[in-house]
């Protein structure tokens, strides 16, 4: 029985599959045209082209920019953010770096959440952590529900300092896994505990609207994958240079995924429940 390594790029016009024979290193490769609409379509033919038995497979790696496509096109489903009263604006005003400062009629990117679904509730945390007011819960299931009936696919929980801080994002979490059990939750204090509202508020909305597009791809991928006799874990890379279990992570790769491949195969992510792009 020969042992294999197959490792799948999705580009805009191939798909590339490399496959390598463990025992000799002989290396060969397969490339068939992409499909936008359904990158695994391509990625199942190259391997049956190629004449893969997935049983024989040892490693399976993949990368692709589904993720950082649906941002580009915004083709999203519907996402929320839960945010402390009084700061849902933030990912609109961001740092108000501009090109020209007072240009007030300049228009910046739209944040990927519009103002309508951006929600908010009475909590507080001061700078050092202290927490000045605890959430209120009442509000937080009447959110729940709202956002509930809204069919929202995924929520992002951003509140004031809780990168110090983020027991009330974990409380705010709960109560909306008690109402949603199936919606994609990220909470900013997990996805990048960080200093500076705009930069942890815009990484976790990013985080939170690819989230479903995401967990949709890996898990349909894994099943077909499976289906055809491997056996072993789908690896996706990231940017961060490594590569990461699809069910565990859903991290997905930049430029820079083959380097780290190469280089020692897996790395820890930097932030463990992120989506990479």
């Amino acid at each position: 029985m020969t042992k294999t390594r197959v490792a799948v790029d999705v580009g805009g016009t191939f798909t590339d599959v490399c496959i390598m024979d463990e025992d000799t290193g002989q290396i060969r490769i397969e490339k068939t045209p992409s499909t936008p609409d359904d990158p695994m379509r391509a990625i199942m033919t190259g391997v049956s082209d190629a004449k893969v038995d997935l049983s024989d497979v040892t490693m399976f790696s993949h990368g692709t920019t589904v993720a950082t496509n649906a941002l580009i096109t915004r083709r999203l489903p519907r996402v929320a953010m839960v945010c402390t009263e009084g700061f849902r604006d933030v990912v609109e005003i961001r740092r108000s770096n501009k090109e020209d400062l007072w240009d007030t009629y300049k228009d910046v990117a739209k944040p990927y959440i519009p103002r309508r679904d951006r929600l908010t509730v009475k909590e507080r945390v001061d700078a050092a952590g202290k927490i000045i007011q605890e959430l209120d819960v009442e509000e937080a299931r009447r959110v729940a529900a709202i956002l509930k009936k809204r069919d929202v696919k995924a929520v992002a929980v951003c509140f004031i300092n809780s990168y110090v801080n983020g027991e009330n994002e974990v409380r705010m979490r709960a109560i909306l896994r008690e109402v949603m059990p199936d919606v994609h939750i990220s909470i900013s204090s997990e996805i990048m505990p960080e200093i500076f509202e705009h930069e942890r508020f815009s990484t976790t909305m990013v985080n939170a609207v690819v989230s479903p597009v995401v967990v949709d791809y890996v898990s349909r991928l894994s099943d077909k994958l499976a289906d055809g006799g491997y056996k072993r874990d789908l690896l996706l890379l990231h940017s961060g240079g490594g590569g990461d279990d699809a069910r565990k992570r859903q991290g997905f790769c930049g430029p820079s995924g083959g380097i780290g491949h190469r280089g020692g195969g897996h790395r820890q992510p930097f932030y463990r429940q992120s989506v990479r792009l």
